[in-house]
């Protein structure tokens, strides 16, 4: 798969299946993404996988949170409200989420376990986090942050495996300290889940749309 397919099939995938990922896979998408750009190629990401029994026990507790209905309480600040065109397209990503999902407006029930399913990572066998030293710019470090993340994305799909980045895997980050044995001084940034999808559910075919180019860009 060459690049430009590459930008134009990735999506956000929303149904996994239960297959395992190698590590030595996991390794070798990182092998290629530690090669993003940094600012001043500082290169702040650690990353931590988790999988199999760790991975299980983050989903656990997690959903745990979730049916308790407990308010996230992230290490950086996440956007909930937004306003104009950036409230529309986050509106029209829900919907339109949901509608291909056959999930009616008034189904408490469906959506509830759909949020729910935010917490199990939708049911991929992996979780890769990224985190940064406390002591860091947070701003620019996030830019880094997002550098590998994307390039983790694409890197993955040469092995036939979806991803999603999951504001929801970074809610407690308490619990994934205990879990995954990460220290105090270090900033949980955003979890990318990976595995293989389920292509016959379509939260794992959906995909969202953008915006024009004329929207977008400008030649000053």
């Amino acid at each position: 798969m060459n690049l430009s397919d590459s930008i134009l099939n990735r999506k956000s995938v929303r149904a996994f299946l239960p297959d395992p990922v190698s590590r030595s896979t996991v390794s070798e998408i990182v092998e290629l993404a530690r090669w993003s750009p940094s600012w001043g190629n500082t290169q702040p990401w650690e990353i931590i996988v988790a999988d199999g029994a760790k991975a299980k026990r983050l989903g656990e507790a997690f959903e745990t949170e979730g049916r308790k209905k407990t308010a996230p309480r992230p290490d950086i600040t996440m956007p909930f409200e937004f306003a104009g065109v950036y409230r529309d397209r986050y509106m029209d990503l829900g919907r339109n989420l949901l509608n291909s999902m056959g999930i009616e407006r008034d189904d408490q029930v469906a959506r509830l376990n759909h949020y729910l399913n935010m917490y199990t990572f939708f049911g991929a066998p992996t979780v890769i986090y990224l985190v940064i030293d406390e002591g860091l710019n947070v701003p620019y470090a996030c830019l880094d942050i997002g550098s590998i993340g994307v390039t983790m994305c694409y890197a993955a799909m040469e092995y036939g495996l979806g991803t999603i980045f999951l504001a929801a895997s970074v809610h407690f980050p308490d619990i994934v300290r205990e879990i995954l044995d990460i220290p105090q001084n270090k900033k949980l940034i955003i979890g990318i889940a990976i595995g293989y999808p389920d292509k016959s559910r379509p939260a794992a075919i959906f995909r969202s749309d953008r915006a024009s180019i004329d929207d977008i860009c400008r030649f000053a």
